[in-house]
């Protein structure tokens, strides 16, 4: 799941009392802005493999504080009390920590079993719909499309041209990473997952009064 997790964050943004997009792309994302860094620090590792899953090159062999359904619950409640802290919006509070959970559940649905439930348990699950490609394919375009559309309508935007760019860089992106060959080298999708946050940045100048 890639632009399904986008997707969700889209979806809730309905009002201007809400979080920003860039802060919703945050929580949407948090996980796998995390991953990278550990991955990189030797924390985390994974390995290239292709035909890993019919979707996916990559073997997500040891992930458990980005990616524990636990985890996730701590990064979620730790990313809803920052910005708590600094808002005093309870309800956005309580979304950004219920959209960073939505990342595990999403990617409950899309990866292979290998999604571990804590850090202190080898126990781990996936329903394995990244096996299923044109099935997963469809509905995470249809999610994506569902959610840039009514983003679109209920946002009041003053940088339209923008926003429709960077709708067509995650969809291309998407499509880069199904179609595209295996990466070189973990260490290059480590440091290409960073990217990311270029998204985040680019959200925020999006709504920049």
């Amino acid at each position: 799941m890639f632009i399904g997790h986008f997707a969700v964050g889209l979806l809730s943004k309905r009002n201007q009392q809400l979080p920003s997009l860039a802060m919703l792309f945050v929580a949407v994302q948090l996980l796998d802005l995390i991953w990278p860094i550990l991955v990189l620090l030797g924390i985390e590792s994974m390995t290239i493999d292709p035909g890993n899953t019919k979707l996916t090159h990559l073997n997500f062999e040891f992930y458990p504080y980005s990616h524990s359904l636990l985890m996730a619950v701590g990064w979620g409640l730790l990313l809803g009390l920052g910005y708590f802290m600094f808002t005093k919006n309870k309800h956005g509070s309580w979304l950004l920590a219920g959209l960073v959970l939505s990342h595990w559940v999403l990617d409950f649905i899309t990866h292979r079993p290998d999604l571990p439930l804590s850090p202190f348990t080898d126990l781990k699950v996936g329903l394995g719909l990244w096996n299923f490609p044109v099935v997963e394919i469809v509905l995470e375009l249809a999610l994506f499309g569902l959610g840039a559309y009514l983003y679109f309508r209920y946002a009041k935007l003053k940088r339209k041209t923008a926003y429709w760019i960077l709708i067509g860089f995650l969809f291309v992106m998407h499509i880069m990473n199904v179609v595209g060959p295996p990466p070189p080298s973990e260490i290059a999708v480590a440091w290409s997952a960073n990217l990311l946050w270029i998204v985040v940045a680019w959200a925020w100048w999006i709504e920049k009064e």
